[in-house]
């Protein structure tokens, strides 16, 4: 009877570890090199967030983002494949960023890509995540205002541990 009731255990603890998770942690390398966080709302959205070290200069930069998985598609019966879209605001600062020597940039984000979750919770994502906005410095001679177009050079794969 010990036996069997091991059993069932297992059997209930394996089902509810195969079912989708709601947490993913892992980190994004493209341009940018940042730390990630994904965390699940609902069955189809998710809120992103990413921390890490913007492209071509010294500094650090956050990015939020709302994402919406809009298909599935079932291209193998090993792991799950997912495409997903989604905008948020990202914020940052920056040093030595071309003829500005520091500078704080915000702006709106969007994120759209492909990810593939293993059946042993190991996710692999291509994306790309642009982020504009204006950038506020200082210049040798004065204030400066201008555009943070880097965002633009934001794709990036992922690989996350889901949780």
């Amino acid at each position: 009877m010990k036996k069997v009731i091991l059993v069932c255990i297992v059997a209930v603890s394996s089902l509810s570890i195969i079912s989708a998770q709601p947490r993913a942690i892992g980190g994004r390398i493209g341009i940018d090199l940042e730390a990630s966080y994904q965390h699940s709302i609902g069955s189809k959205n998710y809120l992103q967030l990413d921390l890490g070290l913007p492209g071509y200069a010294y500094g650090v930069q956050g990015v939020v983002t709302f994402n919406t998985i809009f298909a599935t598609p079932h291209w193998g019966s090993y792991g799950k494949w997912e495409w997903f879209a989604g905008g948020g605001v990202g914020a940052g600062m920056i040093s030595g960023y071309y003829s500005y020597d520091n500078a704080i940039f915000v702006g709106g984000a969007g994120n759209i890509g492909l990810s593939f979750t293993f059946p042993f919770d190991l996710q692999l994502s291509a994306e790309y995540r642009p982020l504009l906005g204006p950038a506020f410095g200082k210049r040798s001679n004065g204030d400066y205002v201008g555009f943070y177009g880097n965002g633009l050079l934001c794709a990036a794969l992922a690989v996350r541990y889901a949780f």
